[in-house]
């Protein structure tokens, strides 16, 4: 059995920060994607919509329009991963073996919800979508029934999930987030692959893109990444292990045994020689993959973090739409912005740093930079500055940006 590596804290920061591709400036997104695996999708949009967001924190200032043209393009795909996400469409041979399990699974899903023979309107999106080619679901008419239903949806548009969700049909391309569906079979003509991937070449897969996207974590952890079975990821781990796939890592502090991916070992040992020094400022999505696993977050960065979008407004701490700051490879704070687009003025509602994060040059000159160019992005020429918990900051970003 080989001894585990032992790693401090700090190690695994930067190794996580590397591998997500936040150190450094990247402006090819297709290398981007590939590296991080998948986008979240989310709609909510009191500034750009969340996966715009991970793209400008590695990326630079880029048009959100090339970022699209991945989907109509093909390049990428859509389906459930960690949640809605856009996967490289090279990725879509194991999500087909992952969709065909589910329909042996779940050949009823939730059509049975709605108080009405689903089946013909089933039928007749499908037919009208083969004749007609991509369609959203408000070029479908037809009224919303019964109380509650599937959230009250009308039921051509749970027509389309369904369908959806059993890999008939995949989203074409979006426009103004609206989502556009065709057949699979004219999606995926876009960018052809063999489809000959197994439900356990799946779960593999997933675990062990899981383990790389992260660098180093426990199973529950790795897990998360694809939204997997914690129980199938601890025991595919353990073959990873015995295959020599997986290295045993141990972190300072931690309880739970953590793991690496053999081949970014050399990558670990770069990190440990002190050869990445990250100091970019970003602010990062609510949504972004560095840290969707809450109880990581808090192992590994000692930062709670919750959106407080769904909490009571009188309970917010921080705001309504909370993104961290990611400073180097720590997590120094949050924010909680607002785009306002007629004015073009970014709001940055509260401004809060950590306690013990010192507040230096080099971050004041970080967040300075970092809000320029959130600014720059969302084409904003105003800067408007509201709670600060740091009196220093307040009047430097108050003198900067005269407000």
């Amino acid at each position: 059995m080989i001894p585990p590596i032992p790693v401090t804290r700090d190690q695994v920061k930067v190794l996580s920060v590397v591998k997500q591709g936040l150190h450094q400036p990247d402006s090819d997104l297709k290398r981007i994607i590939e590296r991080i695996g998948l986008l979240q999708m989310d709609s909510v949009s009191v500034v750009a919509r969340s996966h715009y967001l991970v793209m400008l924190a590695r990326a630079g200032l880029y048009a959100p329009a090339d970022l699209d043209a991945l989907l109509d393009s093909g390049f990428l795909f859509e389906t459930w991963a960690h949640a809605m996400c856009q996967l490289p469409a090279a990725h879509y041979p194991w999500y087909h073996a992952y969709i065909q399990q589910k329909q042996l699974k779940e050949s009823n899903w939730q059509i049975d919800r709605l108080d009405m023979d689903m089946q013909p309107i089933i039928e007749q999106v499908l037919a009208t979508i083969r004749e007609r080619g991509p369609m959203s679901s408000k070029d479908f008419q037809s009224e919303r029934r019964g109380e509650g239903g599937w959230w009250n949806w009308k039921p051509t548009k749970v027509a389309l999930e369904y369908l959806f969700d059993r890999g008939e049909l995949m989203v074409s391309h979006r426009v103004k987030f609206q989502r556009y569906y065709d057949l699979s079979e004219r999606v995926l003509a876009r960018h052809p692959c063999k489809l000959d991937k197994t439900i356990e070449d799946f779960r593999h897969w997933t675990i062990a893109r899981g383990l790389r996207h992260i660098g180093i974590g426990t199973s529950n952890q790795v897990a998360d990444y694809y939204r997997q079975y914690k129980r199938d990821a601890a025991g595919m781990l353990s073959d990873m292990l015995k295959q020599g796939e997986a290295l045993p890592v141990e972190v300072a502090g931690w309880d739970d045994p953590a793991f690496i991916h053999r081949d970014d070992l050399a990558l670990l040992q770069r990190v440990q020689a002190g050869e990445f020094q990250p100091s970019r400022t970003s602010f990062l999505s609510p949504f972004d993959n560095l840290f969707w696993d809450r109880d990581r977050d808090e192992m590994l960065w000692d930062f709670f973090y919750r959106i407080e979008i769904y909490t009571p407004k009188a309970k917010r701490v921080h705001g309504y739409y909370v993104m961290p700051i990611l400073h180097g490879s720590e997590l120094v704070g949050r924010i909680d912005p607002k785009v306002d687009r007629k004015a073009k003025r970014l709001i940055c509602h509260n401004l809060h740093l950590e306690r013990g994060v010192k507040l230096n040059a080099a971050l004041i000159r970080g967040l300075i930079g970092a809000f320029e160019q959130f600014m720059a992005f969302h084409g904003c020429e105003d800067f408007e500055l509201g709670r600060c918990n740091r009196a220093p900051l307040e009047r430097r970003l108050r003198k900067h940006f005269g407000c």
